[in-house]
């Protein structure tokens, strides 16, 4: 082919190209069957990904820790005086509320001492006592454990300023230690310092973690804590120790705890942040007060409505994306990749089927279909909320009465979930489907590797041949024109 002319060349490629075109027919079927099928599988994979949302969002309905029908809205009267935050199992209505007394934690503070005073040297040897806390248990809530603390003979012997930051640090590192050891807890042990009200005085400081009686702390006998005086029970005064904030005997007459009345009952605890009063309650005491504060509780409408029509959008989109997938154009007669699948054909129906049923044993026999909390299926299989006001008051009611719809043994959770397993689960329909499509992509590679060796073979067929006809029209014209010269001559 070298040897003829660009022309000639490209005349024998634009013939072999016109044949070859021919040729590929059956082969761009098949690259046509091909595309169609990983697009068909593309749908099933969208399809696999719009109705797992569902469940998803089927499951946080379900959720017995989230409770989401139950959302509560909460405020306070006063919410520089007490703040409050409502679980679900909190019961809608008002509490009335008074605090007379907030908790504050465990402070002893030793005698103040001259710094340049060397009040300590009389200790000749190493010096142990022992401090006790509280650490509670499931088993024991008021139990209390001991922590040794040793400090030595030579860190007294010098001015108070260092004997006493010497007896701080000796605390503190028992402490660290009783927390290694699982002793106690990070947030159950006192912190040591030493302060310094005036120039040239100070005192020791102890300070219990926790406020409340639980976690007050109590001494062991030692000459030295009785140098300090910081065992003193008594209140401290001016230069001498003792504590801070008086103990008392009991958690009802020590005022470290929180003190505060709900509806008329007292209560005491340890801290200022309750949830342990009223069920699903947690309070927050920020100031006493003796004038009566109300905090109220709300079945928090907005929150469950914007859940509830956030599932009734991902069960729409999918009703939607079924729609179009499975439907034929009128108009031009096309087909959607899943139009001759009956088995996706009538997932819409038994959509519309289940969303619209009858649910057995629910609270109340007023509030057993989707359209008795206002929610109703469009013409097209959509569903919306129709009707807010009956969707609020039953929610305002009793949130049973929309949680059992979707949550009881037989509700729309229960059966929506296992009607999309079917399709979404391990080796499931849309996975069986997938695997089918992979099997037929896989046979068609197969048969379009072949045919293009084939197309190959025949394209250089068509070349030589082609060449060898255009070699003898130019011997043929070559002969031709030495005859019309001979016989001209």
């Amino acid at each position: 082919m070298d040897s003829y002319p660009v022309s000639g060349q490209s005349s024998i490629y634009q013939l072999v190209d016109q044949y070859m075109q021919l040729e590929k027919i059956p082969l761009n079927k098949l690259m046509d069957q091909k595309k169609e099928l990983n697009s068909k599988k593309s749908v099933f994979s969208d399809l696999d990904s719009i109705l797992s949302k569902i469940k998803t969002k089927l499951k946080y309905f379900t959720d017995p820790i989230v409770n989401p029908f139950f959302a509560k809205t909460s405020s306070s009267s006063d919410s520089d005086k007490i703040g409050i935050t409502a679980q679900g199992s909190a019961i809608s209505g008002n509490h009335s509320i008074i605090v007379e007394q907030l908790a504050k934690s465990d402070t002893r503070v030793s005698n103040q001492f001259d710094n340049s005073n060397s009040d300590f040297t009389s200790f000749s040897t190493d010096q142990t006592f022992t401090i006790e806390l509280g650490h509670p248990t499931d088993d024991d809530p008021t139990n209390r454990v001991t922590i040794d603390v040793t400090v030595a003979a030579s860190d007294l012997s010098g001015t108070n300023d260092t004997a006493l930051k010497a007896i701080s640090d000796a605390i503190n590192d028992a402490m660290s230690q009783a927390v290694t050891d699982d002793v106690l807890d990070g947030d159950e042990i006192a912190h040591a310092s030493v302060v310094s009200e005036e120039t040239g005085k100070s005192r020791l400081v102890l300070r219990s973690d926790q406020s409340g009686y639980t976690y007050r702390i109590d001494f062991g006998s030692s000459s030295l804590l009785n140098s300090l005086n910081i065992n003193n029970n008594a209140q401290s005064s001016g230069t001498t120790g003792g504590y801070i904030t008086a103990i008392g005997t009991s958690p009802t007459d020590s005022a470290l705890n929180s003190k505060f009345t709900i509806d008329g009952l007292t209560y005491y605890r340890d801290g200022n942040v309750v949830d342990d009063a009223v069920d699903g309650l947690t309070l927050k005491l920020l100031d006493t007060f003796t004038t009566e504060e109300t905090v109220t509780v709300q079945a928090d409408v907005d929150t469950v409505k914007s859940d509830v029509e956030d599932f009734i959008k991902k069960y729409n989109d999918a009703v939607n994306f079924l729609r179009e997938k499975t439907k034929t154009n009128p108009d031009t007669h096309e087909r959607g990749p899943l139009s001759n699948d009956s088995m996706y054909g009538t997932i819409t129906s038994d959509f519309r089927t289940i969303v619209s049923g009858n649910i057995e044993g629910t609270t109340s026999s007023d509030y057993t279909l989707l359209y008795d909390i206002g929610i109703e299926a469009n013409q097209d299989g959509t569903l919306s909320i129709k009707d807010s006001d009956k969707f609020t008051a039953a929610l305002e009611t009793n949130a049973l009465y929309v949680s059992d719809l979707f949550n009881s043994d037989n509700g729309i959770a229960a059966q929506l979930t296992d009607y999309i397993d079917r399709f979404v689960a391990a080796n499931g329909s849309i996975d069986n489907s997938r695997k089918q499509i992979e099997s037929q992509v896989v046979s068609l590679n197969d048969r379009i590797s072949y045919m293009n060796e084939i197309l190959d073979k025949k394209e250089k067929q068509y070349f030589d041949e082609f060449s060898k006809m255009q070699q003898m029209m130019a011997q043929l014209q070559s002969q031709q024109s030495f005859f019309s010269a001979f016989y001209s001559s």
